[in-house]
């Protein structure tokens, strides 16, 4: 199995599991709804579950996000800086995020685990918040690694001779 297989499962399963929630927030809202109004009898629960799903939908798209580089982004200084230096500035900006990712997905996992020593629960289906915190964590890392991999591919370009300009055009056909 390559790299880019490896690639292609992992987005295949983070949009899987993050479509997989946002169809299960729409069952749970649509029968909670119709319930409500038709029988008077809601879903127990149901803001508990779209909370979780909420959570586990958006985690899931995160490392997505970082690995195609759609966050939202300043250009303040884009027209002020070298082309020359462009690939340069990719790298650093990806190394700084990875970094900053990957210490916020270790902070997670220490509140994960703290909050699975506490056995916190949710308030009426008590079901467990430690493990949704783990998955914080999880995708916290991936995001973290997968953009670190973006600062390796700028990286390579870069010192393979291609400019900074085309370092970026070639990344957003490449997502």
């Amino acid at each position: 199995m390559n790299g880019f297989s490896v690639a292609k499962t992992i987005r295949r399963g983070l949009e899987t599991l993050a479509a997989i929630s946002l169809l299960l927030m729409m069952l749970i809202t649509f029968v909670d709804v119709t319930g409500r109004y038709f029988f008077n009898a809601p879903v127990v629960g149901s803001t508990e579950l779209i909370e979780v799903l909420l959570a586990v939908m958006v985690f899931m798209a995160f490392p997505l996000v970082s690995w195609n580089e759609e966050n939202i982004c300043v250009d303040l200084l884009d027209n002020y800086f070298p082309k020359k230096w462009i690939g340069i500035r990719q790298i650093v900006i990806n190394l700084i995020c990875s970094c900053s990712l990957i210490l916020v997905a270790l902070m997670n996992w220490k509140l994960a685990g703290r909050s699975m020593e506490y056995e916190e629960v949710t308030e009426i289906l008590e079901m467990p918040l430690g493990y949704v915190t783990y998955l914080i964590s999880v995708t916290g890392f991936v995001g973290g690694v997968l953009t670190g991999f973006n600062a390796l591919v700028y990286a390579r370009k870069l010192f393979s001779g291609s400019t900074g300009a085309d370092t970026i055009d070639t990344k957003s056909k490449e997502a």
